[in-house]
């Protein structure tokens, strides 16, 4: 059995990073545009694409390769560039779509840019599949036992997972058992390589992960 390390990958939010947070704004009278991203979900994907037009860039904001919006936000998915897709497709990333997007600047050079290098919606839901419980340990919140289950359908919400042993071990992926998007060390070495803009990581704490040797 080997620990297996995973990085929370994070949206950055300082102003000579991404100008202002957050760099997009969604159009006018939005929500009321039938299959607006209100129909994405951590936890399925939708039977129709979202309408992902139109998303309009803030005044100040400054072009990454991962941009932050008021929603949805990485607990459904993340705006990225093709730069970013490019990197992406020589990983192996578990339960995820691509959605096209439009994006709208005042600033002609980034209209130019868009051109060149355009934005996709990369939605991912959790992956508790890739769990194999009966190896698992969660902590039972009520009586401080730990213990494993069979199945996902035996967990309840007082067990807290702690250690979670991985069928197989994706790239990136969301965090079965919460909404963090997670990275592996080599995806996140390849990121840095190529000064992918816009993240940060930080070492995931929430379980420790585990697969065979």
């Amino acid at each position: 059995m080997r620990k297996v390390v995973y990085y929370s990958l994070r949206l950055s939010t300082e102003s000579e990073i991404v100008g202002t947070w957050p760099q997009l704004d969604v159009p006018q009278k939005y929500f009321k545009i039938p299959n607006n991203f209100e129909i994405l979900s951590s936890r399925s994907f939708p039977e129709k694409s979202p309408n992902l037009e139109n998303f309009i860039f803030k005044r100040g904001a400054k072009l990454t390769d991962l941009l932050s919006s008021y929603l949805p936000d990485l607990d459904i998915g993340v705006f990225i560039n093709q730069k970013f897709r490019d990197i992406m497709s020589n990983f192996y990333v578990r339960n995820f779509q691509l959605y096209n997007c439009s994006l709208i600047a005042a600033d002609r050079d980034f209209t130019k840019k868009l051109a060149e290098n355009p934005y996709f919606f990369l939605h991912l839901i959790h992956v508790n599949e890739i769990v194999d419980f009966s190896k698992s340990v969660f902590k039972d919140l009520k009586t401080g036992e730990m213990i494993s289950v069979d199945n996902k359908e035996q967990r309840s919400p007082f067990l807290r997972p702690v250690k979670l042993f991985l069928k197989e071990a994706p790239d990136l992926f969301r965090s079965p058992f919460n909404i963090a998007l997670l990275v592996s060390e080599s995806l996140k070495k390849a990121m840095e390589e190529a000064n992918i803009t816009g993240v940060w990581f930080e070492e995931f704490n929430g379980n420790e992960f585990y697969t065979e040797e």
